[in-house]
């Protein structure tokens, strides 16, 4: 098999299997910024949630060819799945951060986590609320013990400072 049909093969499979959620998620990094694109595969449409709309132009276009992409691969290589739109909306509802703030992950991270339990969204996400996310995010993170680091897991001594 040549390559290029095994890397088709790949897509297609993997496509066929995240089309069987109900949202996938892409966060996006584009110009040191965090942005939310999701497909919901119900109805074929695309979301896009940015916590600094001022900034949207330049995110939205970054998004719409993703979404374009990703449409064109869908509709193409999956046939009897529902039809995919390449066009982008944008998600006025949307958590703003503060300007003097870094919380757009810790954003995206909420949103995920809202959107995926199909919960409301709270568009006036306070900066503490954002700092206690982001505490709760940390905590997680490190308290996962099978997939955490350990300090007394000295194994890799390229790494020590």
């Amino acid at each position: 098999m040549k390559l290029k049909e095994q890397r088709t093969d790949v897509l297609k499979d993997g496509l066929a299997a995240a089309m069987q959620c109900t949202f996938i998620h892409f966060p996006l990094l584009h110009c040191n910024h965090w942005t939310l694109l999701v497909l919901n595969t119900l109805n074929g449409r695309w979301d896009l949630y940015n916590s600094l709309a001022k900034l949207n132009k330049k995110h939205a276009d970054r998004a719409k060819q993703l979404a374009n992409q990703i449409a064109n691969d869908i509709n193409g290589l999956i046939p009897g799945t529902i039809r995919i739109t390449n066009k982008v909306r944008t998600v006025t509802v949307t958590p703003q951060q503060h300007p003097d703030s870094y919380d757009c992950g810790v954003i995206v991270c909420y949103l995920m986590n809202r959107i995926s339990r199909n919960k409301e969204i709270d568009p006036n996400l306070s900066r503490q609320q954002c700092i206690r996310f982001r505490a709760k995010i940390a905590v997680k993170l490190l308290s996962d013990r099978p997939r955490s680091w350990n300090p007394e897991d000295n194994e890799d001594s390229d790494f020590d400072i």
